[in-house]
């Protein structure tokens, strides 16, 4: 589109710059040219005899086109738009030295000329009404046309050339979304772009490397401790009656919060590899949300059959997620979901004590924890939060949180329809 509107403006330009440099000053050439011819006629034809007029008024037709009559034909007057003809009837005021005024038939213009020695004698000179310079003027237009289609057709070639490589850089960093396995750049073309490329695939191995140590390392530590967690619980069990029921509780609830913990972060660490694939949405949400709260009601509005090319898996956890830190800080939670014509908008709505506005970015960051503003007791990971924003940003949703009304929060995931049957 880009490309499309450069060429549209290179070639109307190139139009413009040659008709104020060339077609103007070959108009008004062309002018004087005829001014010059029909004043040379009239002179001479004045001062021929009576009887060789007849053969020169021939001769001027065949060579000049011009028609010369002193019999003076009841013609209405010329009206024209055209700057050719205004620049003729200059020209021809300038050689005579009065006003001359032009006259049309059908095919012709003509021109009253005054006899300087006979006043009795007048002639009119006609001449064809098409204009004398009009086909060099389209070959000057369609030449100026080619050359800049070329030099638009060469322009795309070499921007080609260069934007290619560039867009598989482009391409290759999209499969960062929801995976770590990139395919290398190939390292071709000019210098910088190879340059570009060997960069891109160190990067790309190093970030990949990084990712799978990290993940690695983050399952080692889970394993690790979860085999002491469960000794805990074991023991936990076993001495349940010497330890009372409450105290017996609360540290099975620490447990749980531990293996939580555990979990989210190597769930955090590890990411998602998950491919999208089309989801009949409406269905998919609403079995969803059962097996989540079969009490929570969902209010839709917009279109309800369509299906989406979504990362199934990775989407039922970013609404898990908000659904378990909105019935956390509040009893009363809603679903609604919009469908537009772009995208559909899913808001998980509560009606709690709400986040502060200064706070609405800060609470998707791991571990951070507001809860003296959210009004929760319970503990929790700090990272349930963070997966939803990571998980978004693998597969280019967006997840926002904003007021609700009537109080409360409303965070919204917008998932784009760019591929809705």
């Amino acid at each position: 589109m880009v490309f499309a509107l450069a060429a549209t403006a290179i070639v109307a330009s190139a139009i413009i710059f040659f008709t104020a440099l060339v077609v103007g000053p070959l108009m008004e050439r062309a002018a004087n040219h005829q001014a010059a011819v029909i004043e040379l006629a009239a002179n001479t034809y004045f001062e021929l005899p009576a009887d060789r007029r007849a053969e020169f008024e021939i001769q001027v037709l065949v060579n000049h086109g011009l028609l010369v009559s002193t019999i003076k034909q009841d013609m209405p007057e010329a009206v024209w738009d055209s700057r050719y003809f205004s620049l003729l009837g200059e020209a021809l005021t300038a050689r005579f030295g009065s006003k001359v005024s032009f006259f049309e038939d059908d095919d012709h213009y003509w021109v009253n000329l005054p006899n300087p020695n006979e006043s009795t004698l007048e002639l009119q000179i006609g001449f064809s009404s098409e204009l004398p310079y009009l086909t060099q003027q389209i070959v000057g237009i369609a030449v100026v046309v080619l050359a800049a289609i070329i030099v638009m057709l060469a322009s795309y070639v070499t921007v080609r050339r260069i934007a290619r490589p560039l867009e598989r850089a482009s391409n290759a960093t999209e499969q960062f979304r929801g995976t770590f396995a990139i395919e290398h750049l190939p390292v071709e073309g000019p210098k910088e772009l190879r340059l570009l490329a060997a960069n891109f695939n160190q990067m790309a191995h190093e970030i990949t490397e990084l990712i799978e140590n990290r993940t690695a390392l983050l399952a080692g530590i889970s394993h690790d401790i979860r085999t002491p967690l469960t000794r805990m619980r074991l023991a936990l069990e076993l001495n349940r009656e010497e330890l009372g029921e409450d105290v017996t509780e609360q540290l099975t609830n620490d447990l749980a919060q531990m293996d939580e913990l555990v979990e989210n972060a190597l769930e955090y660490a590890s990411g998602t590899q998950e491919t999208p694939e089309s989801v009949p949405f409406d269905s998919f949400l609403s079995s969803l949300v059962d097996g989540i709260a079969a009490n929570m009601p969902i209010h839709w509005e917009g279109e309800r059959n369509l299906s989406l090319e979504l990362a199934a898996s990775a989407f039922s956890r970013v609404i898990t997620n908000l659904i378990a830190n909105a019935v956390e800080h509040a009893n009363d939670v809603s679903l609604l979901v919009e469908v537009e014509a772009a995208r559909v908008l899913v808001h998980v709505k509560d009606h709690g004590r709400g986040i502060p506005f200064d706070e609405r970015e800060k609470v998707f960051r791991p571990f951070y924890r507001i809860d003296a503003a959210r009004g929760g007791e319970r503990s929790h990971s700090g990272l349930g939060l963070a997966i939803v924003k990571q998980l978004c940003d693998n597969f280019g949703w967006t997840i926002s949180l904003s007021e609700s009304e009537g109080g409360g929060t409303d965070a919204c995931v917008a998932v784009n329809r760019a591929r809705t049957e």
